[in-house]
C-alpha cells in the first residue's frame, strides 16, 4: 500500500509540471473505470485536483466530479456519502460554469441519486426534485447518451409510491437499450423491474440475455458483475 501511495504522489507531482487536457486524461479515467482500478482512479483524481486548468475548464471539472462519484461507488461505507456529496457539489460548479454542458447535469443527478441511498427515506424524497431536474436536463442535452435515460428508469422503478411508475420505467429502459445495446447492466436492472412487476417470464428473459451477451470492453467490471448478479437471480428463481 505504501508503494502505491508513493507512486501516486510521484505521478501527481510529475504530472503537475505539465499542462493537462481532457483528450489525454479522459481515456485514463475510462480505463480505470472499466477495470475498476482504484489506484489508477486515485491518480487521475489527484492529477485533476492539483491542475489549475481543472478549475477553469468545464470538461475537466466535470470529469473530476465523475472521479469522485466513481470513487464513492467503490469506497467503504464511511467514504461513500462524503464522495457522492463532493461529486454533486463539483458537478454543480461545472453547471454554473457552463449551463449547457450535459455531462455535468448527468454527474450531478447521478450523484444525488446515489447519495439518496445513504440519507434516509424522508431526506431522499426531498432530493428527488433535484434528481429529476438534473437528469431531465441531461436527457435533453444528451439525447444520444443512454446513461441519463437509464438513471431515470431506475428512479421510476425504485422510488416509493406515489413516485414510482413501472410503465415509465419500462419505456426508459427500452430507450436506454436502444441507445447503447452493449451495456449489460441495463438488461439486468430491466430484469429486476420485471421481477418487481411480477412479470417473472420477462425477468428470466432479460437475465438470460445478460449471460448470453459479450463483455462490454468500456465497462468490463460492471459487465462481469451484471453476469454474476443475473446468474445468481436465475439460480435463486429456479430458472438455471
Amino acid at each position: 500500500m505504501k508503494k502505491i501511495i508513493l507512486l501516486v504522489l510521484f505521478t501527481v507531482i510529475l504530472t503537475s509540471l505539465f499542462a493537462i487536457d481532457y483528450e489525454t486524461i479522459y481515456p485514463q479515467f475510462a480505463e480505470a473505470r472499466s477495470y475498476q482500478k482504484k489506484p489508477d482512479l486515485v491518480r487521475v483524481m489527484f492529477t485533476l485536483e492539483k491542475a489549475p486548468e481543472t478549475w477553469e475548464n468545464v470538461e475537466l471539472l466535470t470529469l473530476l466530479a465523475d472521479c469522485y462519484r466513481e470513487y464513492a461507488n467503490w469506497a467503504t461505507e464511511v467514504d461513500k456519502e462524503l464522495y457522492y456529496q463532493k461529486a454533486r457539489e463539483t458537478a454543480e460548479k461545472a453547471i454554473q460554469m457552463d449551463p449547457e454542458y450535459g455531462y455535468a447535469y448527468y454527474v450531478a443527478g447521478a450523484a444525488i441519486g446515489q447519495l439518496a441511498q445513504y440519507v434516509g427515506i424522508v431526506k431522499s424524497l426531498f432530493m428527488l426534485g433535484d434528481f429529476d431536474k438534473y437528469i431531465g436536463k441531461a436527457m435533453e442535452l444528451l439525447p444520444d447518451n443512454h446513461f441519463p435515460f437509464f438513471a431515470m428508469a431506475m428512479r421510476y422503478r425504485d422510488t416509493p409510491w406515489p413516485f414510482k411508475d413501472f410503465k415509465k420505467s419500462e419505456e426508459l429502459f427500452l430507450k436506454a437499450i436502444s441507445l447503447n445495446p452493449a451495456y449489460l447492466d441495463t438488461y439486468y436492472e430491466f430484469a429486476m423491474l420485471y421481477d418487481k412487476w411480477d412479470k417473472k417470464d420477462r425477468a428470466i428473459e432479460y437475465c438470460k440475455k445478460v449471460l448470453e451477451m459479450p463483455i462490454y470492453e468500456d465497462y468490463v467490471k460492471v459487465s462481469e458483475e451484471a453476469k454474476e448478479k443475473a446468474e445468481n437471480w436465475l439460480k435463486a428463481n429456479g430458472a438455471l
